[in-house]
């Protein structure tokens, strides 16, 4: 538990650190504008192509996984909803928010280069499958349920251009084209995989960085049961549920543990610009980001030490 500890203290470190630049420069907000898109728009990609594009195709398409990975994250969401919104009269909106906060993790920014380090660089490709299905299916279809129950017209976005939107980004493109080089059994050139992975290596640590800007400026609400909702959700509950249906469709204990790891990170910050565009939850969202990430400094070591 120590030694596993010991191995996340460098990235919790540096989530500190972001946190500490962000409250201390004024120049702060531009630079790190600027970094998040190096990680997003070439870093992270960098990582996903070299990485899926050498695994066999077969492993990419394992239905069991990602059924069970929709399956799980669907099921905690519906739940959550229906028992916010009919046992304790709380709006659509309210509840459909409540319930992404719950399902919807830092993937991109903590669960990749956490995970290639504490287990092996080959978890990139299910957390890449996992992310797929987030940006793909989870947040336009949330998006596009939040826009239906939505009185503001200015902001209506249909399924369609949240659909484009997300199948434009670059973490997506990469993904797909791994998956067409893997499928085709493509081998990119020596120097070029060299350089993918030496671009990719700066996603780790500048992605802990962006994490700790981002908590700056953030804190307890006055009204936080919804925020501690979320985070219980997020940290204990989703975990909990994914781990279960990977076991009932048998899925790989490799996968299984990886899986179960990713549902397990905090919320993802950009859950707080979802709330503000719609309206709903606002602080209570960036006060989830909090709570998550500061608490998954034990959560997360706990889960490793207990699943590995």
């Amino acid at each position: 538990m120590i030694d596993i500890f010991l191995k996340l203290l460098p990235f919790f470190s540096l989530v500190l650190i972001g946190y500490l630049f962000k409250s201390k420069f004024s120049f702060a907000n531009g630079f790190v504008k600027y970094l998040t898109r190096f990680v997003l728009y070439l870093s992270l990609p960098a990582v996903l192509l070299g990485k899926i594009s050498i695994t066999d195709y077969n492993a990419l398409v394992d239905s069991s996984f990602l059924l069970a990975y929709l399956l799980s994250i669907t099921t905690v969401m519906m739940v959550s909803v229906l028992i916010c919104y009919l046992c304790f009269s709380k709006g659509m909106k309210y509840s459909l928010m409540l319930g992404l906060g719950g399902v919807y993790g830092n993937v991109g920014f903590l669960a990749i280069p956490v995970l290639t380090v504490i287990i092996g660089e080959w978890v990139s490709v299910p957390l890449a499958l996992i992310l797929t299905l987030d940006l793909l299916i989870l947040l336009p279809v949330t998006t596009f349920l939040l826009q239906l129950n939505s009185t503001n017209s200015l902001n209506n976005i249909t399924y369609t251009q949240a659909f484009k939107r997300s199948f434009i980004n670059p973490l997506i493109l990469s993904i797909l084209i791994g998956g067409i080089l893997s499928f085709f059994q493509i081998r990119l050139p020596g120097v070029l995989i060299h350089s993918l992975d030496w671009v990719g290596s700066a996603a780790g640590p500048c992605a802990m960085f962006i994490v700790g800007t981002a908590l700056y400026g953030k804190d307890i609400n006055k009204k936080p049961i919804a925020a501690v909702s979320m985070s219980v959700l997020k940290l204990i509950v989703t975990p909990s549920i994914v781990y279960l249906f990977m076991s009932w469709f048998s899925v790989d204990r490799e996968w299984t543990i990886v899986a179960t790891l990713g549902a397990a990170m905090p919320c993802a910050a950009v859950l707080g610009v979802i709330a503000a565009e719609h309206k709903v939850l606002v602080q209570q969202a960036s006060t989830a980001v909090l709570i998550t990430t500061v608490f998954s400094v034990i959560t997360i070591p706990l889960l490793i030490f207990t699943l590995i």
